[in-house]
């Protein structure tokens, strides 16, 4: 009886361990084995040290050497991607474009991130990340 309830305590502790998306964390390394990307990112706005407002901001980026396409696909091509958006380490979305809103922001400081991923959410090796600090007023 003892183990049964030992395995159960294990398995719900494993549960919120892997639910948990109320804090954040750093950005995951990038595994071994991932294909590269041709891709220069850019955000344009908002810029780094800029106070914008608690409504949100829309994050403008600009990316050469690759495009955007449906995320979902398995054919990997190093020119070939869609934009994750994350505010202070929490994901606001997946499935971004060259324009995207972090909707709203408590007063203070925020790191927000935009990374360009594979079709497959993967990301490419190295990362094709960029980060910006804003304060929301």
């Amino acid at each position: 009886m003892k183990r049964i309830v030992l395995i159960m305590m294990a398995l719900s502790l494993a549960l919120v361990a892997c639910t948990n998306k109320t804090k954040p964390g750093p950005v995951p390394s990038t595994p071994t084995g991932r294909p590269s990307s041709t891709a220069v990112l850019k955000i344009i706005s908002p810029t780094q040290g800029e106070e914008v407002p608690t409504s949100g901001v829309t994050v403008k980026i600009q990316l050469t050497g690759a495009h955007i396409v449906p995320a979902g696909t398995r054919a990997l091509r190093p020119d070939e991607g869609h934009v994750h958006l994350r505010v202070d380490g929490m994901t606001i979305t997946l499935f971004g474009g060259l324009s995207v809103s972090t909707g709203k922001l408590s007063p203070g400081p925020h790191l927000i991130e935009v990374e360009f991923a594979a079709s497959d959410h993967g990301p490419f090796n190295p990362r094709v990340i960029e980060r910006v600090t804003v304060t929301a007023k």
